[in-house]
């Protein structure tokens, strides 16, 4: 009888290791799928941007916005930036002023994220896409 209580608490305390180390071990794995689908998906929409298909960069990029941990401040800023930069480019060629609009909104956003990181350099470029924006909607009226 001695002996059976000793597996038991032997069992039961490496059944709380091991369901601690598989848990452990699947959050891991969760998180680096998360990161691979990010990068994946952010590099779709970068070849999209870059082919001048801006609506298919917006659609992935509105994709993948959510799933980038928002403590990384420098890839959401990135992200944002490069959303409202797909957007725009995509009203200019559809005359489209509410999207012009809308990009403005979502290049403040950056700029405000790249300010709170003090990068003075990320923050003057977005500066530069606000002002791009504003003189096109200001064109468009």
């Amino acid at each position: 009888m001695k002996n059976l209580w000793m597996t038991v608490i032997v069992g039961f305390i490496a059944g709380l290791v091991i369901s601690g180390v598989l848990f452990d071990a699947f959050v891991y794995i969760g998180k680096s799928f998360n990161r691979i689908s990010v990068a994946w998906t952010v590099s779709k929409a970068e070849k999209s941007f870059s082919a001048g298909r801006f609506s298919d960069a917006v659609l992935l990029y509105e994709k993948v916005l959510p799933k980038i941990n928002i403590e990384n401040k420098r890839l959401y800023a990135k992200t944002k930036n490069n959303l409202a930069l797909s957007i725009f480019r995509n009203a200019e060629l559809s005359n489209n002023i509410n999207d012009v609009s809308k990009s403005i909104d979502i290049f403040l956003e950056a700029e405000q994220i790249y300010l709170a990181m003090n990068d003075k350099e990320l923050s003057e470029q977005t500066a530069k896409n606000i002002q791009a924006a504003q003189k096109a909607k200001e064109s468009m009226n």
